[in-house]
């Protein structure tokens, strides 16, 4: 019963903006400015959260996290952010949505305010998948196994029309060909989603209708555009914002970045390996 009147609770919220969590959003603005706090925003958080921070989802518990589409402007004052976090959210949006999404948190930083954006890193799939086909050119052991693994790795979220994919058709086998290096492209995630997709069933996409695969690519799964370094730090200078720089996940300009354990784990692995890191300034 509670997770169904939680899901009413957040469909109303999201569709119609009743029960929606825009007061509890600008409440907790409110209190860190009380408390001289800094303001510091996670904005689509997904399950990796801090309770230093302002954790925003897509659909949250309006405790921990507040529920939000990222699509929408923010219910929150200009300037009124001393930072902002954003791990693979950029890459669900469009070219023009991701535009309007960097303007959007642009206009909530404080002058000097850091914006750090992760995302998989397209330079670094690219270049792995292109090893693999070399390596299977030259006939090389276990070749075959990591290139069909870097082809899902590169192409399955941007083209997949059913939630999970090849990828995890590729997870849920009995035995995963080249486990190890799998688990090294994916990190942490790997090892959680490995137990999950054991259940997982692949449907039939050829029985969905265009409406069913229409509704599923613009649900939030999928990713609609792929960044490198070059491409992800003009679109930022492009949106106004200074000094855009690629940094190494334990990096960050935001002081006790590492502390909070939203890139790294305790024994200081990369959550997403496959990840690159961005920060950019508020002038």
């Amino acid at each position: 019963m509670y997770r169904l009147l939680a899901r009413l609770r957040w469909e109303l919220a999201i569709r119609y903006g009743i029960f929606s969590d825009a007061s509890l959003i600008n409440k907790a603005v409110l209190n860190k400015e009380k408390s001289q706090e800094r303001v510091l925003v996670n904005l689509g958080c997904g399950t990796r959260f801090n309770a230093k921070w302002i954790n925003i989802d897509f659909r949250g518990d309006g405790k921990s996290v507040f529920s939000w589409d990222l699509k929408k402007p923010l219910p929150l004052s200009d300037k009124s952010c001393d930072g902002l976090y954003a791990s693979h959210v950029i890459e669900h949006f469009s070219r023009r949505d991701a535009r309007e999404f960097l303007l959007e948190c642009r206009r909530l930083l404080k002058p000097g305010g850091c914006l750090r954006l992760v995302a998989p890193d397209l330079e670094g799939i690219t270049r792995a998948y292109l090893h693999s086909l070399e390596s299977v050119r030259k006939s090389e052991p276990h070749a075959l196994a990591r290139h069909e693994w870097m082809t899902i790795e590169l192409l399955d979220q941007l083209v997949r029309h059913e939630s999970g994919g090849e990828m995890m058709k590729y997870w849920a086998q009995e035995i995963v060909p080249e486990e190890d290096f799998v688990a090294t492209r994916v990190g942490f995630e790997y090892t959680h989603a490995r137990a999950f997709s054991r259940n997982f069933s692949g449907r039939n996409v050829l029985s969905k209708t265009a409406l069913d695969i229409g509704k599923f690519r613009l649900g939030g799964e999928v990713h609609l555009w792929m960044y490198d370094e070059i491409s992800l730090c003009r679109l930022l200078s492009e949106c106004g914002f200074s000094n855009p720089k690629r940094l190494d996940a334990s990096e960050s300009a935001i002081d006790e970045f590492d502390t909070f354990l939203l890139d790294t784990m305790h024994d200081g692995q990369t959550y997403k390996p496959d990840s690159f890191f961005v920060e950019a300034f508020a002038s």
